[in-house]
């Protein structure tokens, strides 16, 4: 979410330029992916339309989850064990490579660790979800089940059970970009931004030539699409749905009691309820996704949408005094496994794509910047595979 009283501002592209990576987009993904190109040595151009971090990244409600909204027994019979395994792995690893990030930069982004609280709608669900819950302590991950009288005791909450895991958190999704940004121009990464510096055309080959609304060519040994949804074209097709999504900060609450730790929330349902805190007592509360993307049709529903989700995070912590402050709307892209696509993009020579993130952008976005740079400096990556555009897409 977009905090007040910072903005970054960089120069359009004023001249044809060659580079060992072109990367495309500046919010979280791009610019950790620049971050980590210019760091391995690699001449890096970092391009987006919009100032960095103004687009998706700036609108994030920035919960860090290792879960997939695909449970990993789910993603298993969709994708296969060992792919489904890697997924859940390589996410909870995430939480260390981001740890020893922060620490590199010297920059907390107002990162926390906090449990994960994943809630059953249903009495009749439970049994799937303890099967959830020894699949996921099998790969090492600390996770618990909790009957309704668990859930009540430590949490407050009615509802007929959860899985209660130890890995998740919470950060500052658009601070971190402008750092990571920082540094990486620091390193030599050549940043630009506004509407002269949109890509128009990519063509992939041995080099990649990229022109821009201003009419320059970038030409790179490689590209790396870091759009989020604004890039269908390189998405197979009808790999990904585009919904709208809301979400609402509240007035600062006391938080103390009945919100120990103040976990991270969200919900088996779909759409699916999720609540975070931020530091000076407020509640993030987002969901009620709806399944289009129109921007018009969107914002109608800002103010009903904002309603709903006041109702349901009362209903979850009746003693709260819970009013809205600020609402927003926005949209994301859902995959039907739950998984990203990162990786190279089908016919088009040394050009590669982190895309299509649903509920866990930042989170593979970590990933993400690993894989790039594997793939952009030696041609591989062991977790390649993994989030590959090539995967079945089953749903």
């Amino acid at each position: 979410m977009l905090q007040a009283g910072e903005r970054a501002s960089w120069p359009e592209l004023e001249s044809d330029a060659d580079a060992d990576v072109l990367v495309i987009g500046g919010g979280i993904t791009g610019a950790l992916a620049a971050w980590r190109l210019a760091g391995a040595g690699l001449d890096t151009v970092l391009l987006d339309r919009r100032e960095v971090g103004q687009g998706s990244t700036a609108a994030s409600t920035a919960l860090l989850q290792y879960e997939l909204d695909t449970p990993l027994l789910a993603l298993r019979e969709m994708v296969g064990s060992d792919r489904a395994d890697g997924a859940y792995r390589a996410s909870a690893a995430a939480f260390d490579q981001l740890e020893g990030i922060l620490d590199e930069l010297g920059e907390p982004a107002g990162f926390a660790r906090r449990q994960s609280l994943y809630l059953a709608r249903a009495r009749d669900e439970l049994p799937a979800l303890r099967r959830e819950c020894d699949a996921r302590a099998e790969l090492g991950i600390a996770v618990e089940f909790l009957d309704r009288q668990s859930l009540r005791n430590r949490f407050g909450i009615e509802r007929p059970g959860a899985l209660l895991s130890s890995l998740g958190g919470e950060v500052d999704a658009y601070r971190l970009t402008l750092r990571l940004a920082e540094a990486a121009a620091a390193l030599g990464a050549r940043i630009r931004s506004g509407a002269g510096s949109e890509v128009v055309s990519l063509q992939g080959g041995t080099p990649t030539v990229a022109r821009t609304a201003s009419g320059h060519v970038v030409r790179a040994r490689s590209a790396v699409f870091a759009t989020g949804y604004e890039f269908a074209p390189c998405l197979p097709p009808r790999a990904a749905l585009l919904l709208s999504t809301y979400a609402v900060a509240t007035a600062p609450v006391a938080l103390s009691e009945p919100w120990p730790g103040r976990a991270l929330i969200w919900e088996t349902a779909r759409p699916y309820l999720y609540l975070r805190t931020i530091g000076d007592g407020r509640v993030v509360i987002g969901g009620a996704d709806e399944p289009f993307a129109d921007a018009e049709r969107r914002d109608a529903l800002l103010e009903a949408k904002t309603a709903q989700l006041i109702e349901s995070a009362r209903a979850l912590f009746p003693s709260l005094a819970l009013e809205p402050d600020c609402a927003w709307a926005g949209v994301f892209a859902e995959t039907p496994d739950g998984l990203p696509y990162i990786g190279a993009v089908p016919g088009m020579e040394n050009v590669h794509g982190s895309l299509a993130y649903g509920g866990n952008g930042i989170t593979f976005a970590v990933v993400a910047a690993d894989i790039l740079l594997g793939l952009c400096r030696d041609g591989s990556h062991p977790h390649a595979a993994l989030f590959g555009f090539d995967r079945p897409a089953r749903g």
